[in-house]
Formats: C-alpha cells, structure tokens, sequence
C-alpha cells in the first residue's frame, strides 16, 4: 500500500548548477548534435514553410478585416530573455548550504567518533543520524558592518540537529559546525532562547520512523483485525488488490500525555482521491515512546463510535457480535468521483475562448546575481531555508535598507472534533519542514509562464540526504491591473488625466503538508510598499459522521464531516527604518466633542488621533480592538522640517486569535498566537518564534515565545523586530467539496512608507502615464499620451487609444456644465 506519510523525492541525479544553493531549472534541452536524416529535415523544411506561409496569410487577413479581434498579436514582442547566466555567481553571505559545504560536513562530522553516526542507507530509531542541516544566518551586527565596508565578511556556519537514538541519554541536539566550507569545529548550540538538547519523545517525525511504523505496528493491527476491515469497509491493509486503506498519523502533544511518553492516534481511510475525504471511523491510539519499535503498544482502538483497551478486545467483541459493527461499501468507481478533482458538469467557456494572458514584451525586468534580486529601486536576498522555508534579506528600496529578515516563522492549525484523533488534532506544521516542503511549481498555474523558476538544495533525513527539489520557488513581475495611483481634472480649464497601473514582482513559495497547499507571495510595489500575502488551498481534512460531530463542523456527505479548523501564520519582519535605531507608537484614533464657536457654541462629534509612543515590549503587544482603530507605526525618531518622523506602518489584514486558554495544553506552543503583532528587541538568539519541535513539546517549549516579550525591555531606539500573526477559523461546506477554495480567504499585512518619503517614490516610474489636452481651453479636442518612451513596448491596442485620443479626447475629459465644472 502507499503511505499517506509524505515521502520526499530522492535526489535528482542530474548534475546541478550552483546558484547560491537556488538553482536555474532549465526549461530546454542540451544543444548536442543529432543525427537526421536529409529526408526529415526536408519533410520538416516542407512544413516550416507551410506554417509561415499561412501564418503570414492570418496577420494578412486579420489587419483587412478591420477591429483587431481577441487573440491577434500584431505587435509581438521579443522572446524573453534567457537568464541562465544570472545565476552563475554565488553570493555566501545569505545563501544556504552548497553541495560542496554539505559533503564537507558530513566528512566532518562521521569523523568525530563520539557522535557514532549511522548513514541513513541502514539507520534505525536506535541509531545516531543526521536529521537536518542549514546555515546558520551571522550576528545581525557582524553582517551590517560588513555591508556597511567597516568590518570583516561574518564566518559562515551550520546548524545541524543530530538525532542521537544510539545515545545512553537519548536526545536530539543541535550543534554549530563551521567555519565553512572546510569545518574544523563541532559545540553543542549555546543560545539563550531555545533549548539546544530536546528529549528523544519530542523529535518530530522522521522518514526512519514512519517505515519502522509501516513494517512493524501497521502489519500486527492489519493482521489482527482482518476480518473486522475486511467486513466494514471491503477493504483491508494487506493483500487488498484495488481495494486498500491507507492511514494517517497524529501526534498527540507532550501537554496532554505523562512525562517521557510519545503517542499518536492514527486513522484509516480509503486509499483512492483524495484520502482524507475518504475518513473510516477506525482509529488507534499506539505509545512509540521504546526506540524498539517491536515494543510499540496499541494502548486504545475507537471503531463504531466505541472504545476498546486493545486489539484483542475489540475482536473478541466484534467476533461475538455484542458491540454495534460499520458496514460500508467500497466506493464504486462513479462514487469514486466525489474526492477527484477533474473536468465535470457543463464545461465553460463553450466557444472554448482561451482566458486573457499577461506577457513580458521584452524579457523580464528583474534580475537575479547569485542569491540577490534587483527589481526597479528593490533589492533584496533570497535563501531557501529548509526548516523555514524562503526567507527575504537585507531588503532594500532606493538603496535603504527598509527589513533586515522577512520570514515565515510557523504554520499552525488547530482542529475540533468529536473522535479522538480530530479531538486533539493540532498541527504545527514547521515539523515537516517548510523548506523540503517546496517543490513542484506548475508553470502557467501555480506561477506565469513567463516567471523565473529556481530550484533549491535541502539536506535531512526524511530526503536521504541532500536533494534537489525541482520549481521550488518562482520570481516574476506581475500587473495587478489596479492603479497604484491615478486622477481624472475635467473642466474647461485645468484638465489632465494621470494613471500608474500597480506593476509588482512577487515572490512565490507554495508549501504542501498533507493535503492543505498554502501559498505565499511576497509583494514589492513601487511605491515603496511590501506585502505579505498567503492563501490556504489543497483538500479538506475530515472525520467519520456520527451525530456528535454536529457541533464540531459541516456534514458534506453520507458518511463524512469535515471539520472547524483555525489556520493560524505567524512571520518574522525584522523592520529597520533608516538604520536599527527605532521606536515603535501607534496612533490611536478616537473621539472629542467639538463646540463651535461660529454657531451658538454647539457642540459635534469629531475624530481626533493622539500619539501613543511603546516605551517596552509589554507596551507593544497589540491585540486588536474595533472600538479602539490605530496606526501601527515604526519610525526613526528624525523630524523633518515640517514635524514628521520618516516611518513605515504595519497594516494587517488578517486579524485572528487563538481562542486556547494561556499556558494550558497546545497553546504553549503557538503562545505568539495570542496577539496579533508584537514587538521585541533583536536578538540573535531569539531568531525564531517557533520550532521544528512545537507539535510534540507543548509540556516545556524548545521555543516559548512568551519569553521574547516578558522580560519587558525597553523598546526606545533600539532594533526592533515585528512578530506577526494572520489566521482565519473555516468552517467547511458543501461547495468546498472536494477541495478548499481560496475565495475570500487571502490573508496579509502591508508595511507601507509612512512619511517616509517627502513626495510618492513611484514618480521616477516609467510606467506611468500622462494625458494633457493640446489646448488647455479645449480639452475635448485632442490630447497628448505621454508614456515615458515607453510606447514602443506596448501593444498596437495602446498605440491605437494614443492616436484617438490625439484626435479626439472627449471620452477622457468630458464635462458637463454646471454642475462638473468647478
């Protein structure tokens, strides 16, 4: 049977080109000679020629016939620019492990004989074995002296979590490996916030233990309860032809167990499209604290909305037929349907028009060398972190550096039920590692067409080693078909019209755990605005109907309930607004009573701001509160000459909180979850908010973010760090069936300047457009189009609004007097 465990791709076997440890995925074949026959290559001379001849006959009779049509290309552009080429420097200072550092390591490391390493070809949950490895990113500090030319390039260096089965203590440590490439140094991690030796019962999954599950508890539970599989589902684990289950493994969180145990509840499905729509109501509890698997315990079995002590019970039962039994039919193939998501019903569009398309005229407008990105007046570094995915460094506009790091920190959903495993059914899905997660980017849909696609390097023991995961993330520059800004003066004098479209370069990562895909954009405008956006996908996660699960979610078929769940995100934006010496205020908007002098000295109603500065971190928590709207601002404290501060605000768009009490069971886990923002003192030690661990550790966090905040310090032009939290609860439904859709549920926050700038930035945009009348007395009679010398890269539909407007401009500046015309 196939696992529902998500096994990594192996490690692509082709050779790789370095690009920082972000790698070029090449979209055509090696220029190698073939040999072809003279009778191919005139066949295809032959139909070369037919080709052209009618396609110069379709651009013929396309400009004969009169109105360009939807679909004709009369002005096409060039073929975009191949940038193989801009991946061939390497940039160390940001970049992840390279293959060369990574083989150095591992030499390294299987030589220190104290750690009595395995290889993963023949590693077991006894054994000593390399989990994960990544850089380790410097001491803020030491990075910016050395960009600021006044200190020396920081030592690169790795981090590798050693999962130590073969230990008299059993543990999983982190140590420090370095200096790179050629290490000669191993320590235990020293850091004040986050514990460096985690017990052995809280390491996260690992590819090692879940094919020791496979081969040691699923089999004694399949051959055990045959019979009872077999009956109530048609279906069984072994032997099972077309008609398989396929299971699911839960971690229960260290909070709701004793001290040292480690237990899963696991769940059976039906093993076709997709699974988890396919819930059976067969679950069982197994304690896999012993590192002998042959030792695992069945401890309890929930089967028919009843529970058993053990295997044997819940058989003896069942064979003497006094407990109530499931009979369900294997789905026929039509019913099969129901969890497959392909073309059915009428199909649209019928005239099978294909939908608008964008393109890049001349080649893309950014451009990538080594790990860092330039787009207009932004720069930034990109690294594909294997534990937190793509982070965004030393982001720049207009050569000021405006984030230090911008990352996502942790993904988290909390789901509600009635059966065991739904009940305590909380992922902190970092576990999977978000990095590993990222592969697999579908041109054309997950990505444009025209969006340049990059590759990445992870190294763990769920892959094996070092592999490489092809489209793993994609760049590309995208027109959000808005205005940015734009304003229409009509009249009979004074006229003019200014547009700038919102062009954007966004960088994408799609991460996919299981059956929820989640996509993240990282946005840069040219007004000098970042935002953050992500957007929950994949398959609802569901549960076996009985009448108690009413109060838990949405019954979305006969025999299924999915359920209530919390998404819940938190980032990382390490905000430095003209250097790390910043404060933090908000601007609170509220009420006063106004008395007007001019009229008998009535009174009215009118909203007033008062500046709130945050003098420590306890004063920065922010926790939303409608009758209370405010500014979140960070600024340096620099007046202008008219009194401002040059700043960047925080807008959220994706206000949540969690609802678990503080410091009880899972919630000491997701603690950043209990506020929608809050602001700390950077620190090295303090580099994420989260875990790998946070899924088993909720009894003693590796990570408690509650610690960032307590200690209270002081705020007051200091480096400031923003944590932010986004999340949504989703309450399933029929229409969702059988997927998630992503309507309505984008989630985001901006930083945006905030008298940062003494004019809009976006001014210096080539982009923009400019239309004054010829005659400033006659402005319906003819206008000039000025777009920056532009016009030669856009479309004759352009060229063609440029000369009627010339001739005409009435649709752009019409006025009707007098009513418009003040």
């Amino acid at each position: 049977m196939t696992v529902s465990t998500q096994s990594n791709a192996s490690t692509d076997s082709e050779s790789l080109e370095p690009v920082c440890n972000i790698y070029y995925s090449k979209r055509l074949s090696s220029h190698q000679p073939a040999r072809v026959s003279w009778k191919l290559v005139s066949i295809l001379e032959f139909l070369l020629v037919i080709f052209l001849a009618a396609s110069l006959v379709a651009v013929f009779v396309s400009r004969e016939d009169g109105p360009v049509k939807a679909g004709d290309d009369l002005c096409p552009g060039l073929d975009p620019v191949d940038s193989l080429e801009l991946y061939r420097s390497n940039d160390s200072l940001f970049s992840e492990l390279s293959q060369q550092e990574v083989t150095s390591i591992v030499h390294f490391l299987f030589n220190q004989r104290h750690l009595n390493l395995t290889a993963f070809g023949s590693a077991q949950i006894t054994s000593n074995y390399i989990h994960l490895m990544e850089m380790l990113l410097p001491p803020k500090k030491a990075v910016l002296a050395y960009l600021a030319g006044s200190g020396p390039k920081p030592t690169r260096m790795a981090r590798v979590f050693i999962f130590k089965g073969a230990a008299a203590e059993k543990v999983v440590e982190e140590y420090l490996v370095g200096p790179l490439p050629n290490p000669t140094q191993l320590s235990l991690m020293n850091s004040e916030g986050r514990k460096t030796s985690i017990p052995y019962t809280n390491r996260p999954y690992s590819s090692i233990e879940l094919k020791a599950f496979v081969k040691t508890c699923l089999p004694r539970v399949g051959s055990i309860t045959d019979r009872l599989l077999r009956e109530s589902y048609e279906a069984s684990l072994s032997n099972c032809g077309q008609q398989c289950l396929k299971f699911l493994i839960m971690p229960v969180t260290s909070a709701f167990l004793e001290p040292g145990r480690r237990k899963s509840w696991v769940w059976f499905a039906y093993d076709i499209e997709f699974y988890t729509l396919h819930p059976l109501d067969f679950q069982f509890l197994v304690d896999m604290t012993d590192v002998d698997p042959a030792l695992w315990q069945v401890q309890k079995i929930f089967y028919a909305n009843q529970f058993f002590d053990s295997l044997e019970e819940l058989m003896l039962k069942y064979n003497s037929g006094v407990i109530n039994k499931t009979r369900i039919s294997f789905p026929a193939p039509g019913e099969r349907e129901y969890g497959a998501v392909k073309l059915r019903g009428e199909p649209v569009p019928r005239d099978l028009k294909p939908p608008p398309q964008q393109v890049q005229p001349s080649g893309p407008r950014h451009s990538i060398s080594g790990s860092r990105v330039q787009y207009m007046d932004w720069g930034f570094n990109v690294r594909i972190s294997p534990t937190q995915g793509a982070q965004l460094l030393d982001v720049r506009y207009k050569g000021e550096r405006i984030v230090y790091e911008l990352s996502l920190q942790e993904v988290a959903v909390l789901y509600s039920g009635h059966s065991p495993a739904s009940s305590v059914l909380y992922f902190a899905d970092s576990a999977a590692l978000f990095g590993a997660r990222m592969r697999g980017l579908m041109p054309g849909v997950d990505c444009p067409d025209y969006a340049t696609m990059l590759d990445a390097l992870v190294y763990s023991s769920n892959d094996r080693g070092m592999a490489r995961l092809q489209n793993s993330l994609c760049i590309f520059e995208h027109s959000t078909d808005t205005p940015l800004r734009r304003h229409r003066a009509y009249g009979m004098t004074g006229a003019f019209y200014n547009g700038l479209v919102d062009q954007v370069l966004i960088v994408r990562m799609v991460i996919c755990i299981i059956n929820y895909d989640y996509v993240f954009d990282y946005i840069f405008h040219n007004n000098g605005a970042i935002e953050v956006k992500v957007l929950a996908t994949g398959y609802l996660t569901t549960s076996f109907y009985f009448p108690e699960e009413e109060p838990y979610g949405t019954r979305i078929s006969r025999t299924v309930v999915a359920g209530l769940h919390h998404h819940l995100f938190h980032f990382k934006a390490d905000v430095d607004v003209k250097g790390t010496a910043n404060r933090y205020r908000t601007i609170d908007i509220g009420t006063e009573l106004k008395h007007k002098q001019w009229s008998n000295n009535s009174a009215h109603t009118q909203n007033v701001l008062t500046r709130q500065e945050k003098r420590t971190e306890r004063e920065a928590l922010y926790s939303h509160n409608f009758n209370h709207p405010k500014y979140l601002v960070f600024y340096k404290n620099q007046d202008s000459a008219l009194g401002n501060s040059p700043g960047y605000r925080l807008i959220h768009k994706g206000l949540t909180k969690t609802l678990l009490p503080e410091g009880v069971g899972f919630e000491r886990s997701v603690s950043w979850a209990q506020h929608q923002m809050a602001v700390t003192r950077h620190k090295d030690h303090e580099m994420a908010s989260s875990s790998i661990f946070a899924m088993w550790d909720a009894s003693d966090p590796v990570v408690n973010f509650r610690d960032f905040w307590q200690d209270d310090e002081s705020i007051v032009d200091e480096d400031l760090v923003a944590w932010v939290t986004l999340g949504a609860y989703h309450l399933p439904q029929t229409e969702n069936v059988p997927h998630t859709s992503t309507t309505g549920t984008a989630l985001s926050f901006f930083l945006v300047p905030f008298n940062y700038f003494s004019e809009d930035p976006s001014l210096s945009s080539r982009d923009g457009v400019r239309v004054v009348p010829r005659d400033p007395k006659n402005p319906m009679n003819g206008a000039h189009v000025d777009r920056n010398n532009m016009t030669q890269h856009f479309n004759c539909r352009n060229q063609r609004t440029d000369e009627a407007l010339f001739v005409n401009s009435t649709s752009l500046f019409r006025f009707d007097e007098p009513a418009d015309n003040f």
